[in-house]
């Protein structure tokens, strides 16, 4: 059996103990932290099955730690929640630019984040378990490797990008609303609201359209997305 291990990121001793006693308690393995360069050195020799970090940390602050994360050669799509008294919402849009996949602010209950870090392993979980591969176009989809391909190259997508266009996929043609897409992927009403789902589909487009020949997502003006590929006309 795969150990439940979760990493805790956070210069405040207290709070970082109090997660950590809380999530023990729910069964998980927990390492703690209390600066970035020690966080970002455990997360290159470990396996995580969540991250939980501050954006206000000693020598690397956490949005350096979170792209630093997302571009290891190993461990670079685990689950990333940011725990942080930032209530800007420029701020968590920041925060999901460089690859973070929820945001806690502080103060929090100890419940809301077990259930946030229990939805988000379940989540990946679930993709890993459907074990199928999904093609349009030249787009390939595998949900047990959590891996994208654009003519046989690998993309290189945080969990929530990955997400994204999985459903995108499966359902290609159906239209999606914003409210549906924070539903569907995040499992709540998130605090970014639907400029989350608009900055994910930007960068999600990007990447697609900088290997294909194709379009993929399409704006379905005043309503939302979807899936549908369409040659690229310069």
């Amino acid at each position: 059996m795969v150990e439940q291990n979760i990493l805790v990121l956070d210069d405040d001793k207290d709070l970082c103990n109090m997660v950590k006693m809380t999530l023990e308690h729910e069964g998980f393995v927990v390492d703690t932290a209390y600066d970035g360069n020690t966080g970002l050195s455990l997360v290159e020799k470990k396996s995580y099955l969540t991250i939980i970090l501050d954006i206000m940390l000693p020598e690397m602050d956490g949005w350096e730690v979170c792209y630093k994360i997302r571009n290891l050669t190993n461990n670079n799509k685990v689950p990333i929640v940011m725990l942080t008294a930032k209530v800007d919402e420029d701020d968590k849009i920041m925060g999901l630019k460089l690859g973070a996949d929820d945001y806690i602010t502080k103060p929090f209950s100890p419940r809301e984040l077990v259930a946030r870090v229990r939805a988000l392993i379940r989540r990946e979980q679930d993709f890993k378990k459907a074990d199928e591969t999904l093609e349009k176009g030249e787009l390939i989809v595998d949900s047990q490797s959590y891996k994208v391909y654009v003519k046989n190259q690998e993309l290189d997508l945080p969990p929530k990008e990955f997400e994204l266009i999985y459903l995108l996929v499966k359902n290609a043609g159906r239209v999606f609303t914003r409210e549906d897409i924070l539903e569907k992927i995040w499992g709540f009403s998130f605090a970014g609201g639907t400029r989350t789902v608009d900055e994910h589909i930007k960068r999600l487009r990007r990447k697609l359209e900088n290997h294909s020949d194709y379009n993929y997502i399409q704006t379905v003006w005043g309503v939302g997305y979807k899936l549908e590929v369409k040659k690229d006309v310069e």
